[in-house]
């Protein structure tokens, strides 16, 4: 039997240890699947709709953030109202479909995209990295109805427990969806979703201060707008639920 000197068999197994972080470092982490449906860049959806002047792009966020602004030629459809009926898409199940959000990491027309699969449609399409990357593209947007930004002050959480405590006339309004709504909201608080609020907030009543509540509190400065453009005292939540939960956590 050949003899093997140290120095070989030290290189092999630094070799063999090598070969096995390797291994290991590319079985941590199991690739992630496709999405059922195709990612598509900016010059590619404005191609697609130079081609089909009737094709159906969708913005999935609410109707007043729709109406604000928006790709030219596209329709506001918020995807929890795609979720909860499908039959609002176009019939043909064949029929492309594309769909769009308001920010780069919005997962709503991923929502939206979702639904439309799993009801049967085959020709699917997300415009990756939603809006940002039409503007950032260079292509004009558009507005329907522009909400005049107003000054909406912010709360913090901690402010907000206190206010809770001492005033009597403040309306917790919880803007997030009615599923977030059911997994957890402040006690108290009355959820219109955003999505629905340019039909709901007549039912709101004027006599209160309002306090707006979302996710993060990036979207309560366009509805808080929206209100106070119909005559409500408004402010927002700083931080939104996921503020409020991390003070709670705190304690």
């Amino acid at each position: 039997m050949a003899r093997v000197s140290g120095n070989t068999l030290i290189r092999w197994c630094m070799l063999a240890a090598w070969m096995l972080a390797v291994s290991l470092a590319a079985c941590g982490k199991p690739a992630e699947p496709p999405p059922p449906w195709k990612v598509i860049d900016a010059p590619t959806l404005r191609a697609m709709m130079a081609d089909d002047k009737k094709l159906p792009v969708f913005n999935t966020m609410s109707e007043i953030e729709c109406l604000d602004h928006r790709i030219p030629g596209s329709q506001c459809l918020a995807c929890e109202e795609i979720e909860k009926d499908i039959s609002l898409l176009p019939p043909d199940k064949n029929r492309v479909l594309v769909f769009y959000c308001e920010s780069e990491g919005c997962y709503r027309s991923c929502r939206a995209a979702a639904a439309a699969v799993k009801a049967g449609y085959t020709q699917v399409h997300v415009l990756d990295k939603g809006m940002p990357a039409w503007k950032q593209a260079g292509y004009a947007m558009e507005t329907v109805e522009r909400i005049p930004r107003g000054s909406i002050p912010s709360v913090r959480a901690t402010a907000l427990r206190q206010m809770i405590k001492d005033q009597k006339d403040l309306l917790l309004v919880d803007i997030r969806s009615e599923r977030s709504f059911k997994e957890g909201h402040i006690e108290g608080a009355v959820n219109v979703p955003l999505y629905r609020l340019g039909r709901d907030y007549s039912d709101i009543p004027l006599d209160r201060t309002l306090v707006l509540i979302d996710d993060r509190g990036f979207r309560t400065f366009l509805a808080g707008s929206y209100l106070e453009m119909k005559g409500y005292r408004v402010l927002r939540l700083f931080g939104g639920m996921q503020a409020w939960q991390e003070m709670q956590a705190a304690k």
